[in-house]
């Protein structure tokens, strides 16, 4: 023997699986090692919420440098109590002019009345019951994003939009502690605006596109896409459940636009500003942010269709030589698989594998073709009525299922027509179960002879049958008449069950066709049954086609 025969084909074959798979793993290993995509995730996932760090430390450093503004003024008004109203509005008008985002300052007496406001807006007017004073007169105050009820009308607004504001307030005392005064200031919303585009800016850079919010404390959001201001962020982003807005983190979230990178910083606020209770959500769309690893996996793909191609031809190579006595085996086995025509398993003995494979072949092929002749035997089995060698239940089901869509194809109707005998258990009761058996043969042989060629009757039931028709849509009412006529005669002529003794039973048919009374299979036995019903209640031993009559009372 050779040594080529000694030689297992498997032996050949794992030897080369080998090679390939080793080249394989060391090099895209290696690859990996060094790209790792978790590694970039990461990074992009830094990246992201540092962008959305920046943006929280910008709002909470600018609102505590107004609140820094505000203690300081009222320390000076605590300390110099004498001002006249004309020099602390010339100070309040300076403020005003160096800092646009205050839309308004306003000087309140302790009983909260206006005495100066930048602009002169509100002088004279009582506004004790404003939260910038209810709050302000017992400390440092700051209150969220509001839209205002008494400036709105009377600010510049030049852009038509909604004006809104935040509120930082706080009391001016006397040297004995009493309350001297509230100062108010109202900050423009658009500061915040300022420094999200500000930092939308600088993240131009990046190699994605970022979106910021601002969502408040009650989760609405207050900055963001002009769409989203002012909805629940419920409405936006579905978030996962592990997710928390209170501290730093980042996930993949479900928005309702598509999947992001969704990036939380909470604000926190700094010196005397402890915070508004604010939230910066960053996000990138996941295929942008995560663009790397795409690249990162298309170059591992080129590798690996590179090593596929190399290592493919040396495999093809020696693997011609080898794999020509296995092709023609499993030329063989497709033929097994169908089972159709003459089936030859070559013997192959170029291999002991070879060998071993081609004599179990053939011996499966043996098996094969026995156990096909079995499920054929099974089948028959299974949609046969074992009493009548009728067609049955399951085997009417099949049969419907394949005849509706053959006859929209041909254009044709279908009826069905159910049939049930009368008197029956009466039969059953007087005679015994032996003459009710020898009655259901006797008269489902003359169903069959009364059923036309390529038509079906079937036993569904005890003493139920159906019988199914095929006929051209004005055809086929006329011929289940005809049908149901002669079936009645058929199943009334009595059936000898014995010496001197005779099984006589009725018939009652219900018929409905497809597609007039009924769209699909289950319809019309429906509402053949329902029919059938009727007959049975208009006297038994009739036939009746199912109307939207008859499938009511039933």
């Amino acid at each position: 023997m050779s040594v080529n025969k000694r030689i297992s084909l498997k032996t050949r074959f794992t030897l080369l699986i080998v090679a390939l798979v080793a080249g394989a793993v060391v090099l895209l290993g290696a690859l990996v090692y060094q790209l790792s995509s978790e590694y970039i995730r990461a990074s992009i996932a830094r990246s992201v919420l540092e962008r959305a760090e920046h943006m929280a430390q910008q709002l909470d450093q600018n609102m505590s440098a107004r609140v820094q503004e505000v203690l300081l003024l009222t320390n000076v008004y605590s300390a110099n109590q004498t001002l006249s109203e004309a020099v602390i509005r010339s100070q309040l008008e300076q403020i005003q002019d160096q800092y646009s985002v205050a839309s308004w300052i306003g000087f309140l007496d302790a009983e909260g009345v206006v005495r100066v406001g930048t602009g002169g807006i509100l002088e004279g007017a009582n506004i004790s019951h404003r939260p910038v004073y209810r709050f302000g007169r017992r400390g440092l105050w700051v209150g969220d994003v509001h839209e205002p009820e008494l400036l709105a009308t009377l600010l510049p607004n030049p852009s038509g939009e909604p004006i809104k504001f935040v509120d930082v307030a706080a009391p001016v005392f006397r040297g004995d502690g009493e309350l001297h005064a509230v100062l108010a200031m109202h900050l423009s919303w658009e500061w915040a605006e300022n420094i999200m585009q500000r930092v939308f800016d600088a993240a131009r850079n990046d190699n994605y596109p970022i979106e910021f919010f601002v969502i408040a404390q009650n989760q609405t959001v207050l900055l963001g896409a002009e769409t989203a201001i002012g909805k629940p962020l419920s409405e936006l982003v579905t978030l996962a459940s592990a997710t928390r807005l209170n501290r730093r983190n980042w996930d993949i979230q479900q928005w309702q636009d598509g999947k992001y990178l969704t990036g939380i910083v909470p604000t926190e606020g700094t010196g005397e500003y402890s915070g508004l209770g604010w939230t910066i959500i960053a996000r990138v769309p996941v295929s942008a942010a995560f663009e790397p690893v795409t690249t990162l996996q298309q170059r591992i793909a080129t590798l690996g269709l590179l090593l596929v191609v190399i290592f493919g031809s040396i495999g093809w190579f020696f693997s011609a030589r080898f794999s020509a006595p296995l092709i023609r085996l499993a030329k063989a086995a497709d033929a097994i698989k169908s089972l159709t025509g003459k089936v030859d398993v070559p013997n192959e003995n170029a291999s002991p594998e070879l060998s071993n494979l081609s004599q179990s072949l053939n011996q499966l092929l043996k098996r094969l073709q026995m156990q096909r002749q079995e499920i054929d035997d099974l089948e028959d089995i299974v949609h046969t009525d074992p009493l009548t060698g009728l067609p049955n239940r399951a085997f009417l089901d099949e049969y419907l299922s394949h005849a509706i869509p053959e006859a929209e194809r041909a254009n044709l109707a279908i009826g069905v027509m159910f049939i049930d005998f009368d008197g029956f258990k009466e039969v059953n009761d007087k005679l015994g179960h032996h003459a009710g058996d020898l009655l259901l043969k006797r008269v489902a042989t003359r169903l069959k002879n009364v059923v036309r060629a390529g038509d079906v009757v079937a036993r569904v039931g005890g003493d139920e049958f159906v019988m199914v028709v095929k006929a051209g849509g004005g055809e086929v009412e006329p011929l289940m008449k005809g049908l149901g006529g002669r079936i009645i005669e058929e199943v009334s002529r009595p059936v000898n069950a014995g010496e001197k003794v005779e099984a006589k039973v009725g018939g009652s048919v219900g018929a409905a066709w497809w597609p007039y009374q009924g769209k699909d299979a289950q319809q019309i036995l429906k509402n053949a049954d329902a029919a059938l019903y009727q007959a049975k209640r208009e006297g038994k031993g009739r036939y009746v086609l199912y109307t939207v009559h008859a499938g009511d009372e039933d």
